[in-house]
């Protein structure tokens, strides 16, 4: 049994014993609240059983996927605020019976039958706070991304690159949800920012290319000065890379940089790509660095396009300038970003700097349909400035 399938079987059974063992109601009822509570737990094995071509990409309807969606999401919601109320009341009683110990009198409780009614009351409405939350994130996490402007910093940029516009996309998660008519918004979005250089930071796509190659030909509008630009991302692998890069290539004219670079700028600037590590999955090329950088001359400041922030600490090491991620989708629930930020390196939405490397993460164009909630972590298009800054120490 998977670490996440005991998480979830965890999360199931103390809401079962926090919140729905109290209740004073019939056996049935608290049966088929129980019933509600695992299935909404363990949507994601119930979903992948009932077809698709990957555990990440199930083909079914839809209507069952956002239906899913919304009781995994009002699940974990549910979870985390009862958790926090019941630590919260715990911390309460502890403070009463250390006041009581201090002025040496015992704080006098209201019956214990009391008690658990209110405390049903507070349980219920808890639950209508995380279902209504649930909702409002599934239909947040599919709008249409914003604009994000930022102006970045880069030691010795050359004078030819100076106020170099990029436009950066990450994420796209290409499904049964987010269709060819997404993509084609996203692009007409892009293609009005009119950048020098575009940036795929990968995700592209959930499913086979016989299933979500026609919802990604939008993608062969996007056109720039410099190029456009992709690495693959893990869901790239899961969906068999080996397939999709010739389509992304061929098809799309994306140039993806699998350990390798290209010179922009008559040779002033450096764009570097590398692998995902997920590239294990098909047994293929890991992210290999010194492959990706090798022949660039010195003094030749770098960008590279690595799909996991997590890279961000070996990037710097090599002396890269400024990294362009994507992968957590910002975190995707404000307050749960944090758990997020525990999986890559302490990296989940934003700029930060790592050495002498400026990493920019992104909170992803599209979103996985696995999870497909965004509540303080809006969908976005970055278009990144590039100014010039001092040299390093």
């Amino acid at each position: 049994m998977g670490m996440m399938t005991l998480a979830l079987l965890a999360a199931a059974a103390y809401i079962f014993l926090r919140a729905v063992r109290p209740l004073r109601s019939s056996w049935w009822v608290k049966t088929a609240l129980s019933a509600f509570i695992l299935l909404a737990a363990f949507k994601f094995q119930i979903i992948s059983v009932m077809g698709g071509e990957m555990y990440f990409a199930p083909d079914v309807p839809a209507s069952i996927l956002i239906a899913g969606a919304w009781a995994f999401a009002a699940f974990l919601l549910y979870f985390f605020l009862l958790l926090a109320k019941n630590i919260l009341l715990d911390l309460v009683k502890l403070f009463q019976f250390l006041i009581g110990k201090i002025r040496r009198r015992s704080w006098t409780a209201a019956p214990a039958e009391a008690i658990q009614v209110y405390d049903n009351r507070i349980n219920l409405v808890l639950l209508v706070v995380a279902a209504a939350l649930s909702a409002w994130g599934v239909k947040e996490g599919h709008r249409m991304p914003r604009v994000r402007e930022l102006t970045v910093e880069v030691a010795a940029l050359p004078s030819e690159a100076e106020g170099m516009r990029i436009a950066v996309l990450a994420d796209l998660h290409v499904h049964q949800l987010l269709r060819a008519s997404f993509v084609r918004g996203v692009v007409r979005q892009v293609q009005a920012l009119k950048p020098d250089l575009i940036l795929i930071a990968g995700d592209f796509v959930d499913g086979s290319v016989s299933a979500r190659g026609e919802d990604l030909l939008p993608l062969k509008e996007l056109s720039a000065p410099e190029g456009v630009y992709g690495v693959a991302g893990n869901h790239e692998y899961y969906s068999d890379y080996r397939a999709w890069r010739p389509f992304l290539v061929k098809e799309l004219g994306i140039d993806m940089l699998d350990n390798r670079h290209i010179l922009l700028r008559d040779g002033s600037l450096a764009l570097v790509g590398v692998t995902d590590p997920a590239a294990d999955f098909q047994g293929l090329e890991a992210p290999d660095f010194s492959a990706a950088l090798q022949g660039i001359r010195q003094g030749v400041p770098v960008l590279l396009l690595a799909h996991r922030p997590s890279l961000a600490r070996d990037a710097a090491a090599r002396g890269v300038n400024l990294q362009f991620s994507g992968h957590t989708h910002g975190g995707m629930v404000l307050g749960l970003d944090r758990l997020v930020a525990l999986f890559n390196a302490g990296f989940v939405s934003g700029q930060y700097r790592v050495g002498s490397t400026t990493l920019l993460v992104s909170n992803g164009t599209g979103i996985w349909n696995g999870f497909p909630v965004r509540l303080g972590a809006p969908a976005e298009i970055l278009l990144v400035r590039l100014i010039s800054g001092a040299s390093a120490d």
